[in-house]
């Protein structure tokens, strides 16, 4: 994302948000944001101040942006029991021995849930109640995961080095 956009979006917030950034701070928030949102695509993220700007009273964090970013980016995610559903109905179209066409219809992180449990194990269980339970356990914790790791990204370690002296401190 370009400085010059960064610039915008930081007005946004601004003429929302009385007094903000504080006089004298406005450099090391321009610094800030570009470091820490270096990862994210420019559309997402001027969403995610929209957003913020509908929802909150208070000016953003990067935190409030990186959860807006997370909600936004997994918006469509379904639910457990819908993920649930189509596996489930790709068991009835494709039975035990269309395992590698059963699993690649199942997307995201359905589909990686499918593989970690093993299709062919889920279709001749004759536990359903388990295997739903062990399932849902199973998406939830790798959709929770995954809105973690949008909100801290992988590279937050190598990004906290490259900060400025002082902004930080």
């Amino acid at each position: 994302m370009s400085e010059l956009e960064l610039l915008k979006l930081i007005e946004m917030c601004s003429a929302n948000y009385r007094n903000w950034p504080e006089k004298g701070k406005e450099e090391d928030v321009i610094r800030l944001w570009t470091i820490l949102f270096s990862d994210v695509d420019p559309t997402q993220l001027r969403m995610a101040v929209q957003n913020h700007i509908f929802e909150s009273t208070f000016p953003p964090t990067v935190a409030d942006i990186r959860e807006q970013i997370a909600k936004t980016t997994l918006r469509g995610q379904k639910t457990g029991i819908e993920a649930w559903g189509e596996v489930k109905s790709a068991i009835r179209r494709f039975g035990v021995y269309n395992e590698e066409k059963a699993v690649s219809s199942l997307q995201g992180t359905c589909g990686r849930v499918v593989e970690l449990m093993g299709f062919r194990e889920l279709c001749m269980s004759e536990n359903e109640m388990a295997d739903r339970a062990h399932f849902l356990k199973v998406y939830e914790s790798l959709v929770s995961r995954e809105k973690e790791e949008i909100k801290n990204p992988a590279l937050i370690e190598s990004v906290l080095q490259r900060l400025p002296q002082g902004v930080i401190e």
